[in-house]
């Protein structure tokens, strides 16, 4: 059966998950386009569904199954449709088994750079494609096309792919392979077409960004990598996410201190504040160490803004472990906080502790940190009234918004912009007159 023409074959992509996956489905995007095939926003009239899954929590699973058996539906109009991801990654032969005839290839985690050759497979319909690595090695490079989807003015970079990190409840090493460092010059590069193109503000990320270049054995670490990066003209902001608490040096606070450029947004999912939780999630960290490491944080960066993210539920985890969580939250006052209830993971440790925690338990707790949170997160905000800081400008209709530097997109709350002629991507200075 002879190929469509590329060029008349449209993909649509759907990503699921976090920007962690958000950049590979560019990287997907971008490797398509340099190949002739037309990409498209609008599900309707794509050839070629791509859903980019997550396979994180179970309810990442449920969203990435749910899209996947709601695309299946095109099947009887000629669509074809290819799981990519995490998911893929993870239950290859599950999916092939009980989807195969609804979906039409299987691309894993390592294997993104097939995504042209899924492509042609699925259109000359010459069987499933299924190209799954047991051991995920593929990370982009600079040299790598790349559709971006954010909006101009700021760009997702990962700097490495994998994680060497061994928590219980966690999949990512398992999924996403080893810690692999990307080269420095090769994000330097990258960074600095970016600037070129206009993007004002990068957003470094990884599975854990603190641990950046320590599998690379040539002295290469996070803070060298910023030192090189607020070198570069046209970027203005530099956002790091996701520091493991084990990983954080005076230097590296340090350099968020004198630097105008960086961010002093420190984002570290401590999970729990108890000992014994602790121990059991694998966590190299300990009460007293969590408490000294926001201590030395707020002396040396005074003005960081704090998130984290907490997992409440964990197997063993008492009323007074939970109470402790409690009262850490309602000590350290976080500008912006994530809990989630803890999810067994088929193929973790944790997934055969015992002392499970009920689902209801779960549920309560979860509501209550995220009721104490709410109060503390508005008070936080009544104290900005009245001040004056710049604001990089994200949308105009139907209300214009921005963010601050303590605000990063899709996660945290905006700045609603009252009054003022302001274009996207253009840093206002505004004041702040009221909270919602």
């Amino acid at each position: 059966m002879p190929v469509r023409d590329r060029s008349a074959t449209r993909v649509g992509m759907i990503s699921l998950g976090c920007t962690k996956n958000l950049v590979d489905s560019e990287v997907m995007l971008g490797l398509l386009k340099e190949k002739g095939y037309e990409i498209t926003p609008h599900e309707k009239d794509a050839d070629i569904l791509i859903v980019n899954t997550c396979a994180f929590i179970d309810a990442a699973k449920q969203e990435s199954m749910d899209a996947i058996i709601q695309l299946a539906c095109y099947v009887r109009r000629n669509k074809k449709i290819i799981v990519a991801g995490c998911m893929a990654q993870r239950y290859a032969d599950q999916l092939e088994r009980k989807l195969k005839g609804k979906i039409h290839a299987l691309v894993g985690v390592g294997d993104f750079c097939s995504i042209a050759e899924a492509c042609e497979t699925v259109l000359a319909e010459k069987g499933f494609f299924k190209r799954v690595s047991e051991f995920p090695g593929y990370i982009y490079d600079h040299l790598t096309p790349r559709l971006r989807t954010t909006p101009p003015h700021f760009a997702y970079v990962k700097i490495a792919e994998g994680c060497d990190n061994c928590c219980s409840y966690c999949v990512i090493p398992q999924v996403r392979g080893k810690y692999r460092s990307r080269p420095i010059e090769s994000i330097v590069i990258e960074v600095s077409s970016l600037a070129q193109s206009g993007v004002k503000e990068i957003i470094l990320i990884a599975q854990d960004t603190t641990y950046y270049g320590r599998d690379l054995g040539d002295g290469t670490d996070l803070s060298s990598l910023l030192r090189r990066l607020v070198q570069i003209n046209g970027i203005q902001w530099i956002r790091v996410l996701y520091w493991h608490p084990a990983h954080i040096s005076d230097e590296l606070l340090g350099l968020i201190a004198e630097e105008e450029k960086i961010c002093p947004y420190i984002d570290i999912p401590v999970q729990h504040i108890h000992d014994e939780m602790l121990r059991k999630m694998g966590r190299p960290t300990t009460s007293d160490g969590i408490y000294n490491l926001i201590d030395r944080i707020c002396k040396i960066v005074p003005d960081a803004t704090l998130r984290t993210s907490l997992i409440v539920g964990f197997p063993g985890e008492t009323e007074r472990y939970f109470s402790d969580l409690m009262r850490f939250v309602e000590q350290i006052q976080f500008d912006h906080l994530g809990v989630f209830a803890y999810s067994a993971e088929e193929g973790t440790k944790a997934a055969s502790l015992r002392d499970y925690v009920p689902e209801s338990v779960k549920k309560e707790r979860m509501d209550r940190i995220a009721q104490l949170h709410r109060r503390i997160a508005a008070e936080k905000r009544r104290r900005l009234i009245g001040q004056q800081m710049p604001v990089l400008v994200d949308s105009q209709y139907p209300q214009a918004t921005g963010r601050m530097q303590g605000q990063a997109p899709e996660i945290d709350d905006v700045v609603y912009i009252a009054d003022g002629d302001v274009k996207i991507g253009e840093f206002v200075n505004v004041e702040i007159t009221d909270t919602c």
